[in-house]
């Protein structure tokens, strides 16, 4: 199970970070997924996910991750 800490968007709105803490370990894991307009829908963006203990790490992660995938100055 998974519990939402925090969702990051990119300026334009189309990509997004979801930064979810497990609930059986407690460790953070930071997913990007981009928002499909024919679909109506969120869907993951990146095949694999990024692992952390830290919600400082975590952030710093999530919001290069965003910037990358975006192509968007995240502040």
């Amino acid at each position: 199970m998974l519990e939402l800490v925090k969702e990051i968007y990119s300026p334009s709105k189309s990509y997004k970070v979801e930064i979810n803490k497990r609930l059986k370990d407690g460790l953070l894991e930071i997913n990007v997924y981009f928002w499909d307009s024919e679909w109506e829908t969120w869907l993951q963006k990146s095949t694999d996910f990024t692992l952390t203990d830290n919600i400082n790490s975590a952030l710093e992660i999530a919001k290069e991750k965003l910037k990358v995938y975006s192509g968007e100055i995240i502040e």
